[in-house]
């Protein structure tokens, strides 16, 4: 099993960890921003996903949070901050639960708590994958109705989301389904920062950012007015200000 990552840039390290069904390629907007302030940043695939090896089996919460604690330990990164998105976020507080590597974390439209869509998507995903995967972006970037994404963007993200292991793509649903995240949010001691769009249409705010501010002592939420679920995408200059002001206080 290997994880493919980018390690870029120099000073204090940034992980980036993305959400389903994408890319490392999703925190595109992110990484330059990072770097010219001066951040050492490393990005990379989920198990499944890119160009990741695609195992038949460990599409669960706690091999995902194994995964990125290898890869943290292996670059021997101290100091660090974490940022995840979406369901991302799960084994960003996974591992800042476990680990005092971690110094900052930064949550992007959470998706830690069960919620019905999971299993409903888990069935699309394994009957019409393709067309699940095609309306499910339609919903990440939508603010009422509309799409808050240009469409080459969106398509390129398809392709990357159609490009991933559909065993992994439907097996992370199950993690979702299944997940508990109090017991590791109540360990979290590290500042941390909760950032999502007014707007999202896949999880909304009281199920995902306020729930997860109220569940997590001494962390802020910061939403982006007209913002969708994948606002680091279609407001990356106000997500990239919120983020780095938050690393450097």
């Amino acid at each position: 099993m290997s994880l493919f990552y980018e390690d870029v840039g120099d000073g204090p390290p940034v992980v980036l960890v993305h959400g389903w069904p994408v890319s490392h390629r999703f925190w595109e907007p992110q990484i330059g921003p990072l770097t010219e302030a001066g951040h050492r940043v490393v990005c990379y695939d989920r198990r499944g996903f890119g160009h990741s090896s695609r195992p038949w089996h460990g599409y669960d919460h706690a091999t995902f949070t194994a995964d990125l604690a290898v890869l943290v330990e292996a670059l021997d990164l101290t100091g660090l901050a974490l940022v995840g998105f979406s369901t991302g976020c799960a084994e960003a507080v996974g591992y800042a639960a476990a680990s005092d590597r971690v110094a900052r974390l930064i949550l992007g439209s959470p998706v830690l708590y069960p919620d019905p869509l999971a299993y409903e998507l888990r069935i699309a995903a394994r009957r019409h994958r393709i067309p699940m995967l095609d309306d499910l972006l339609l919903r990440f970037f939508a603010v009422d109705g509309h799409s808050a994404l240009d469409e080459p963007t969106r398509q390129y993200l398809l392709r990357d989301a159609a490009d991933a292991s559909p065993k992994a793509t439907a097996d992370s649903l199950a993690a979702w389904d299944a997940a508990d995240p109090g017991p590791e949010l109540a360990r979290v001691t590290v500042p941390t920062l909760i950032i999502q769009g007014e707007g999202d249409a896949f999880v909304p705010l009281k199920d995902s950012g306020t729930r997860v501010a109220r569940a997590l002592d001494g962390s802020s939420l910061t939403t982006i007015p007209d913002a969708p679920h994948g606002a680091p995408l279609t407001h990356a200059e106000q997500w990239n200000a919120l983020m780095l002001e938050f690393l450097t206080r």
